[in-house]
């Protein structure tokens, strides 16, 4: 019997650098950020400073850049997905386009223009 799972995919930076901002942009983080916070002014509550603040303050501001940014992509992407799939003659193998690698998105929109130019 063949097995119908996916290949694994090896891990390459873009993947790593894609989870890692799909974590950040998680509620539970800025939860981690506040936990943080209360450990470091309990355990150090002489050095925290403006200093501490303003990082504190920073990171919890790109916590929340980060989900509205994720949110927001993720919205465009499901539009772009309807159009592909409502549009008659589109090529519905550009709906998945965004889970790709870059190399593999650099070569689609080669193709994409060759074919533009060609016909």
């Amino acid at each position: 019997m063949a097995s119908t799972a996916e290949p694994r995919r090896r891990l390459t930076p873009h993947r790593l650098l894609t989870f890692g901002a799909a974590l950040v942009g998680r509620p539970a983080a800025l939860g981690v950020l506040l936990i943080y916070a209360g450990v470091w002014l309990a355990w150090d509550r002489g050095n925290i400073g403006w200093g501490g603040v303003a990082t504190v303050l920073t990171l919890a501001m790109t916590i929340v850049i980060q989900g509205a940014q994720n949110r927001d992509t993720a919205a465009l992407q499901a539009k772009l997905d309807e159009l592909i799939r409502a549009v008659e003659g589109a090529r519905e193998d550009f709906v998945e386009l965004d889970r790709k690698e870059t190399d593999e998105i650099e070569t689609a929109r080669a193709q994409m223009r060759e074919d533009a130019e060609s016909g």
